[in-house]
């Protein structure tokens, strides 16, 4: 178990790969094009920190925060997400599903419950995705997809969704501000008269 706390560093693949990190911090420290595998991270603190490029592969991510960090077109299919927190992060077109054991197009629940408010979650997609009761408040989720996701009591007040699909999704106390109504309503071909 690796406690740290890094300022600034340029991680390498041998530096994180099947190692266990809890309690660290991470500042400003750049992931570039790494493959994650078989890698935990517990109760971590990544601050502005850039993922560009990288991929997951069977990575753990528990109660970790990730404020103003770079994370775009990640896919998290082979991804675990507790508890985390995504404030003001960057996380445009990525991907988040699961698929089966074994199958390359039979999808499975993804619990994806994590705070992913004043998110830049552009062209970003979720599929079959468990995001109850999570917050997206004053998120970009322009050009998003959510396809079966379970969006009972789920936040969107003040979020940009201009474009944004809802698909087959379970919406039940879904909160939407009148901007978030009238841009639900324009992308399922309601016009406001």
């Amino acid at each position: 178990m690796i406690h740290m706390n890094y300022k600034r560093k340029v991680f390498t693949e041998s530096e994180i790969n099947g190692q266990d990190f809890e309690d660290c911090i991470f500042e400003s420290c750049k992931f570039l094009k790494i493959k994650f595998k078989f890698a935990n991270f517990k109760n971590c603190s990544f601050k502005t920190c850039d993922f560009s490029e990288s991929y997951f592969d069977s990575v753990g991510f528990s109660d970790c925060d990730f404020e103003g960090s770079k994370l775009s077109f990640i896919d998290f299919g082979n991804t675990s997400l507790f508890n985390c927190d995504f404030n003001n992060a960057v996380m445009e077109n990525c991907i988040f599903q699961k698929l089966k054991t074994g199958s390359k197009n039979e999808r499975k629940v993804f619990d994806v419950r994590c705070n992913f408010e004043n998110v830049n979650l552009t062209g970003s997609v979720f599929v079959m995705c468990n995001l109850s009761k999570v917050s997206f408040a004053k998120s970009n989720l322009e050009s998003a997809i959510f396809e079966r996701c379970d969006l009972e009591s789920t936040d969107f007040s003040e979020s940009k969704l201009d474009g944004t699909g809802f698909e087959d999704c379970k919406i039940k106390n879904t909160i939407l501000d009148m901007n978030g109504f009238i841009s639900y309503g324009n992308s399922n071909g309601f016009i406001l008269k």
